[in-house]
């Protein structure tokens, strides 16, 4: 038998309609407040119960709704936001639908209160289920107050599928947050169900609305982000590497005031942090993008919260650029208080309670301190208090330098003017290692040289390393003390103290040094000796031929060899040892996850990753002096000597102020 098509009637359809829409309490609320947002409101009052069930009450003090336009509010499709679709190229609220309303009046007792400024008088609408509308009239203050009671009464499956009453809560405190967020100039209260929990201040101040969703002790460590590149603003406030979260729960987007979702918006934040932050980890953000409605579709999905963009390949790099160099120009060097305090604490003396006290004493044992003493190796030996010459201490001369350099500069550092000066070897259980100062046997004409650069403002290491090419130095004022665990090296600057892993600054300089020398090289083929057949998805086959000048471009030759079968005979000249068609294979699988054509650098990375790590040092390298100080000077020229290209941090410091904590001197 043929089936019948025959049209729904509008209170079926509207709770077909509600299954979208309203998905939870927490859609409820945010439809609401949404509303509240367009009708102008500056403030906006949410009141829960339970778990949004039994009552969810929005108030606001926005326009109100005239009286002859109310009762049209809870029909499907009306709105006063939009009157034909073109007019979404030029959207300036939040809602356009015009089925929050019906949805949510379908599967709950709703009523409405509104007054608009120019009555004396509100109107108040009940309904049941989305029927049998009544109308009385109401005093009450210029704005709407939506009230939802009973919340999927007449759709029972739907309320077996919510969770616990502190989950389901938790969620509409996580959307009002992130709603206050987007709007920082707009006072928000949350009550549950006598107590305030959340309540914003509304006076526009975003770091400050950011303290009271997400902690005063996060608002205080993040940092400002403002970039503009035409129509284009990202504005807001992102974390530091240091201050990273293992989930994405503390990323919130924002566009033109609307919260949405976009993993589009989560790949390029990633990309902005690449190489500064461990794989894994996330940083919290709270970015606003600001961009012409025309560029952007909002109507994906009911609830309007995911988004599609026209441009993406432009806008991807315009972000993760900008989040990069705002982190990078804020110099983001991790304090040991803040590692400690966000990630495992580490024990490096034992800690004994006396009965008698209140107060826990550091102490450490005689046979810790001996093995302290075991794995500390010094370089650095005090100015004898006789000598009248205030000049710092020659580095030690080695015979065979680790490779820090290319070399020519290696051969650079070996012929710089610094006098050889003999080495005093202490007791072998230490292992302590003395460089000598500078004394009255210092040849003369060395002391005047030294003498003249520290009188024109020229550091120690520029009398060591000498690189013009690069970048400034940014731990120019930095020297090394000693080496800890023949692993980490103990620097400062007089004011702080860095403890730098030997291994991950090494790591950072090599990959940058790959990197630039792979941007430069010649962009060529190297033919393969015996070609490769690749065997290809229709998919699969479809990025090729849309992509075959870029691959030819970076270096790939391809030949159709059959039925999306294609021999590959050439590869980039610049892949060495990585396996030629595995390379193909990444580009392909980056082009269908992303919907964008990686560069030859980015197939690369991982290769790159992989060859700075096995030229770097390693950890129980023993360095001396002058390979300490040579490390830090490339370390400091690199463009980012904060983290290695893993994300690990290549330095901690560690201010006076922490140390005098930590000895109970403050």
């Amino acid at each position: 038998m043929t089936p019948v098509i025959h049209i729904l009637d509008s209170h079926s359809a509207n709770q077909i309609a509600a299954g979208e829409v309203v998905e939870r309490p927490a859609s409820v609320v945010k439809e609401l407040v949404e509303n509240a947002l367009d009708a102008g409101a500056k403030h906006i009052d949410i009141t829960i119960e339970g778990n949004g069930v039994p009552l969810i009450r929005v108030r606001d003090d926005g326009c109100g709704i005239a009286i002859a336009d109310l009762p049209l509010a809870v029909i499907r499709h009306a709105t006063s936001k939009i009157n034909k679709i073109d007019d979404l190229d030029h959207l300036q609220t939040l809602g356009f639908r015009g089925e929050a309303l019906p949805s949510i009046a379908s599967v709950s007792h709703m009523e409405i209160s509104s007054r608009p400024a120019d009555e004396v008088a509100g109107l108040c609408l009940k309904l049941i289920g989305g029927e049998n509308g009544e109308f009385s009239e109401v005093g009450c203050p210029v704005g709407t107050s939506v009230t939802v009671r009973n919340l999927f009464f007449n759709t029972p499956a739907r309320l077996k599928f919510l969770k616990s009453t502190p989950t389901e809560f938790g969620l509409i405190s996580d959307t009002i947050g992130r709603i206050a967020l987007a709007h920082p100039d707009i006072a928000f209260s949350l009550t549950h169900p006598q107590q305030v929990v959340l309540q914003t201040s509304g006076r526009g101040d975003l770091r400050e609305t950011i303290g009271a969703v997400l902690g005063h002790g996060i608002a205080r460590q993040l940092i400002p982000i403002n970039v503009q590149k035409g129509d284009w603003l990202l504005e807001g406030f992102i974390s530091p590497p240091d201050l990273v979260r293992s989930s994405k729960q503390t990323q919130n987007f924002m566009i033109n005031g609307r919260i949405v979702r976009s993993p589009f918006l989560g790949r390029s934040l990633e990309e902005g942090y690449h190489t500064l932050i461990p794989t894994k980890l996330h940083p919290i953000v709270v970015l606003h993008l600001h961009v012409p409605p025309s560029e952007y579709d909002v109507n994906v999905h009911p609830t309007k919260m995911d988004v599609r963009f026209r441009s993406e390949q432009a806008l991807a790099p315009f972000i993760s650029q900008s989040v990069y160099q705002t982190l990078i120009k804020s110099k983001p060097l991790p304090s040991y208080q803040t590692l400690r305090s966000s990630l495992e604490p580490a024990t490096t003396f034992s800690t004994k309670s006396s009965p008698s006290s209140s107060q826990s004493s550091v102490v450490a044992t005689n046979s810790e301190n001996a093995k302290a003493r075991g794995q500390f190796k010094e370089t650095v030996a005090p100015l004898a208090s006789s000598s009248p010459l205030k000049l710092p201490l020659r580095p030690e001369i080695v015979d065979q330098p680790k490779f820090f350099l290319p070399a020519q500069e290696q051969t650079r550092i070996l012929e710089s003017p610094v006098a050889e000066g003999p080495i005093q070897k202490a007791s072998p259980e230490l292992d302590v290692q003395v460089a000598q100062p500078l004394t009255h046997s210092t040849p003369p004409s060395e002391v005047s040289k030294i003498s003249e650069l520290e009188e024109v403002g020229v550091s120690r290491l520029d009398t060591i390393v000498r690189l013009d090419t690069m970048a400034d130095d940014v731990l120019a004022h930095i020297w090394p003390l000693a080496q800890l665990f023949s692993t980490y090296i103990l620097a400062t600057d007089g004011d702080v103290l860095l403890m730098i892993d030997q291994h991950a600054a090494h790591e950072r300089i090599n990959y940058e040094r790959l990197f630039a020398k792979f941007r430069q090289a010649e962009r060529s083929s190297q033919t393969l000796l015996i070609p490769l057949p690749m065997e290809f998805t229709l998919q699969e086959e479809q990025v090729v031929l849309e992509n075959l000048w870029n691959l030819t471009e970076m270096g790939f030759i391809l030949e159709q060899f059959g039925e999306r079968t294609y021999l590959l005979r050439g590869v980039p000249v610049q892949t060495g040892n990585v396996q030629a068609d595995s390379l193909l294979r990444q580009f392909i699988e980056e082009v269908l996850q992303k919907n964008s054509t990686p560069t030859i650098e980015k197939l690369l990375e991982e290769w790159i990753y992989l060859l700075a790590c096995k030229e770097s040092i390693k950890g129980q390298d023993s360095l001396s002096l002058l390979e300490m100080e040579q490390l830090i000077a490339l370390l400091g020229r690199s463009e980012n000597p904060y983290t290695c290209p893993h994300g690990r941090p290549t330095m901690v410091r560690m201010t006076r102020a922490e140390l005098e904590k930590r000895f109970y001197r403050t």
